[in-house]
């Protein structure tokens, strides 16, 4: 199974003391791997040079995180989140996001969305 994680989850470990890998794994229980789009890379590289210092220093937490995971190409000349619903679409993926605007989109395609709820918990949104 393919889960495929936004810059709003490769940042929220920072703000909210949240191990992904375990809670990715306590909600999908099967085996998966963890995808991190180039587009999303890329997100995160212009957030670690252009924006507020706190955000500055989550991007580029971020950015360490994502190396742990597997990259995977994808087109670089439209919006993220647009990539990211085509992607999850085509490879019939799981995706993490604390993104409420995608969320909704994406659960409007019929795919599956991991998502914080509540203070430090990951929620799955949808059957896998």
């Amino acid at each position: 199974m393919l889960i495929i994680i936004d810059s709003s989850m490769l940042m929220l470990p920072l703000e909210k003391k949240i191990n992904l890998s375990y809670e990715i794994e306590r909600l999908v229980q099967t085996s998966f791997e963890i995808v991190v789009p180039q587009i999303v890379l890329d997100e995160l590289e212009r957030l670690s040079e252009k924006e507020s210092p706190s955000i500055r220093q989550k991007a580029k937490l971020a950015l360490e995180l994502a190396n742990g995971f597997v990259k995977i190409e994808s087109n670089t000349n439209c919006h993220a989140d647009e990539e990211i619903l085509r992607l999850a679409l085509e490879k019939k993926a799981i995706v993490a996001t604390n993104d409420t605007e995608l969320r909704l989109r994406l659960r409007e395609k019929g795919i599956v969305v991991i998502s914080l709820r509540g203070k430090n918990k990951l929620s799955l949104f949808g059957d896998i």
